[in-house]
């Protein structure tokens, strides 16, 4: 079957979980199970736009309840057999049109009809033997307006939101490939954008310099160009705003990343224009050994709340106590944000395991200063972490 689901690994996490199955709602959730696009309905980000049923028997098939207009190619992206569909907005037909003088007269929903897919929802489940069981649900995406609405399902809604992220945080090998792909992308365009900037150039022409590098290697390697990219390029001021034109000694923050079927790459890199100040240097410098500390302990069996431990007493052994950077990283894949679970926390309860991709990274922003940023996307393997794009962490002199 497309997309990346693990069954059996699946069914283990329901089982310890006392689940009888999982419904996901989230439209990256689906097309992660699925392999297929779950419509244009789910562009609203409600609920109901969309629902795959994943049995705890690994050996049921999955169904799905999709919008009418992608059902036909929803069924054969995904090759699920069991796809119902309810009635969008979009108003389509097959020619020759139907009798005109057919009475009708049934106007489509203004976006599509959430009770319509819950019901569906409800059959799916009679007719699995689900209902009356203890079934998971997405409810960090499901908003809570739309939860009551559930409750006409006679089952015990539970959130699984924690079991598909476990489930999505092991990547398999397609993942790591389109991840390594969008790593090197935009690795290729930090190289040209260095080799570039010069005094009085400022962030938005920084930013395009790179994106058309990054590009630019995708067409090199005869790839299709990423579907789209994003940039947080700073120079100088905090770190945030985009700043210049670019001065003698003014730091420049490059945090990019290029999306490849919706898998986005997360790397970073600091350089300066000219010589940087001694402060400048010396908190980069600390920046870099926080960074060394961390990247040590990337491998597997290791807890991340021990990962970011070492870091951020790294920074706090070098006298930088008043350092609290919340997380020093964070799981990457396909979302509408870089950013996913797992991330490199205090309080994290994650321990890292081979297939984990993650960007690992030690920011600080400071007004008046600049922004700085090392950060690496690692792939975790038995051996430790293989870094994707790699390039050297010094701070680049330009």
């Amino acid at each position: 079957m497309p997309g990346y689901l693990d069954r059996h690994r699946a069914a283990r996490l329901m089982q310890e979980q006392g689940l009888s199955a999982l419904v996901l709602a989230q439209p990256e959730s689906i097309t992660y199970a699925t392999g297929a696009f779950p419509g244009v309905a789910s562009f609203w980000r409600r609920a109901g736009s969309a629902f795959v049923v994943v049995p705890a028997d690994e050996t049921a098939p999955l169904a799905a309840i999709v919008g009418d207009l992608q059902a036909q190619s929803f069924a054969a992206q995904s090759g699920i057999a069991d796809v119902r569909s309810h009635r969008i907005w979009v108003e389509t037909e097959r020619y020759p049109i139907a009798d005109a003088a057919k009475p009708v007269r049934s106007p489509r929903p203004a976006q599509y009809d959430f009770m319509s897919s819950l019901d569906l929802l409800r059959d799916v489940l009679a007719e699995r033997s689900l209902l009356n069981e203890r079934v998971g649900l997405e409810l960090g995406f499901v908003p809570a307006a739309d939860f009551p609405s559930f409750s006409r399902i006679p089952v015990e809604w539970t959130d699984c939101t924690r079991i598909v992220e476990r489930l999505r945080a092991i990547k398999n090998r397609d993942e790591i490939g389109m991840l390594r792909s969008a790593a090197e992308y935009a690795r290729s365009g930090i190289t040209a954008l260095t080799r570039a900037i010069h005094a009085g150039m400022d962030a938005a022409e920084m930013t395009e310099i790179w994106k058309s590098a990054a590009f630019a290697e995708a067409v090199r390697r005869g790839a299709p160009a990423p579907q789209s990219a994003w940039a947080y390029i700073a120079v100088a001021g905090d770190g945030f705003a985009l700043g210049g034109p670019a001065r003698p000694g003014d730091i420049i923050k490059i945090d990019v990343g290029c999306v490849i079927n919706g898998y986005s790459s997360d790397g970073g890199r600091t350089a300066v224009l000219g010589k940087p100040s001694a402060d400048a240097q010396r908190i980069f410098d600390a920046l870099l050994r926080a960074f060394d500390k961390g990247f040590a302990l990337l491998k597997p069996g290791v807890p991340l709340k021990d990962v970011y431990r070492a870091t951020s007493t790294a920074m706090w052994d070098q006298g930088y106590q008043t350092y609290g950077r919340g997380h020093f990283g964070h799981g990457v894949g396909a979302s509408i944000w870089s950013e996913e679970w797992p991330f490199i926390a205090s309080q994290s309860d994650a321990i890292l395991e081979p297939g984990m991709v993650l960007a690992f990274e030690t920011p600080w922003y400071i007004d008046g200063l600049g922004g700085f940023i090392i950060e690496d996307q690692v792939l975790i393997t038995e051996a430790g972490p293989d870094v994707m794009g790699p390039s050297p962490r010094e701070l680049i002199h330009l």
